[in-house]
């Protein structure tokens, strides 16, 4: 599950978020912003109603790390994030990285409750947008038998 940590933050979103859903985190990065990282499980991903996307995929083993570099520029709202591999015999974990370096957390298979091979969330600034430059999102091969192939994307809207 995914936990609350409320840093500071007074805004009405967060503390409706933090009240409303136990799913929902909020994160204060070390330029001084707030995020609201939430799993969602209801909603395809939606990469129609995106200013841009990335999609990938990648095979991946035991102990090794993938990261994924995601450009964001000006503008953007929020970033679905969805990492799927669809075998629950294997694990994997998902790392989010600012563009200033500050770690938003590891999620991973049973993080938004379901232990289905998939991890889904949304990335939300609590005020404003998402910061610009290149966010990192690292994949780890947690416990892999031989190689597992995995679709990692993200949505900017």
């Amino acid at each position: 599950m995914l936990y609350n940590r409320i840093s500071g933050c007074s805004c009405g979103f967060c503390q409706k978020g933090y009240s409303e859903n136990s799913k929902n985190k909020v994160v204060l990065d070390s330029t001084g912003e707030d995020y609201v990282v939430s799993s969602w499980i209801e909603n395809p991903f939606d990469i129609e109603n995106s200013v841009s996307s990335l999609r990938s995929i990648q095979s991946i083993s035991q102990g090794h790390t993938i990261t994924h570099n995601v450009n964001v520029g000006s503008g953007v709202n929020y970033l679905e994030v969805d990492l799927n591999w669809g075998d629950t015999s294997d694990s994997l974990t998902l790392s989010v990285y600012t563009p200033s370096g500050s770690k938003l957390g590891t999620y991973s298979d049973n993080s938004d409750g379901s232990v289905n091979g998939r991890i889904r969330i949304n990335i939300d600034p609590s005020q404003g947008y998402v910061q610009q430059g290149t966010w990192k999102f690292k994949v780890y091969g947690e416990s892999v038998s031989g190689t597992q192939s995995y679709t990692f994307g993200v949505a900017l809207h």
